[in-house]
């Protein structure tokens, strides 16, 4: 597996994600001394049950994109989070080629007050490289994107630190990925 270059157009590969999250944490847990815990929920980590205003003009931006069925909002759905180290607030999401989306795209630029701990103009960009599309329902694509979004604004209001990383950013079979990782997590 080759790292992305990020200076030509961005595309992610399908092969080795498995191979490459088991590597990860690994890593993760070499890093938060075995503190990482994978598939976690929390009580907060869902999509909300009554929609604030953040959250409508999340929505209405995904219903436009594609005048997509409002299903894809499934409201107070528990969330699952990829890597979790709670001591430490921090979760650590690895984005696989279908979150790149033009609907991610879409929802990332519905909530810009939010901050991010990862380059959204980076993650724009490469939705829009990769156009990943997933029409199974037809409204999927507005659905992962809410969650991912979701996922991002919640970590935000609870204090936690959300980390994505893109599947391809880093070769974690190489002897280099140690050190990419840590100032990819900034630690």
């Amino acid at each position: 597996m080759n790292t992305i270059d990020f200076n030509k157009t961005i595309t992610i590969p399908h092969k080795e994600v498995l191979e490459q999250k088991n590597y990860l944490q690994r890593m993760l847990n070499k890093i938060f001394d075995c503190d990482i815990v994978s598939e976690m929920t929390f009580p907060w980590m869902k999509a909300p049950l009554e929609m604030d205003d953040l959250y409508n003009r999340l929505f209405q931006a995904l219903r436009q994109y594609r005048n997509a069925d409002p299903k894809f909002a499934r409201l107070n759905y528990k969330l699952r989070c990829d890597f979790v180290c709670e001591s430490k607030k921090i979760i650590i999401e690895y984005d696989e080629r279908q979150h790149f989306s033009m609907a991610r795209a879409v929802s990332l630029n519905a909530y810009q007050e939010i901050p991010l701990n990862f380059d959204r103009d980076l993650w724009i960009r490469a939705c829009q490289d990769v156009e990943a599309r997933d029409n199974d329902p037809v409204y999927r694509d507005e659905g992962r994107a809410f969650f991912d979004s979701t996922r991002d604004i919640q970590a935000y209001r609870n204090g936690f630190k959300l980390i994505r990383i893109m599947h391809g950013q880093i070769d974690f079979t190489k002897e280099n990925a140690y050190e990419e990782l840590l100032k990819l997590l900034k630690i």
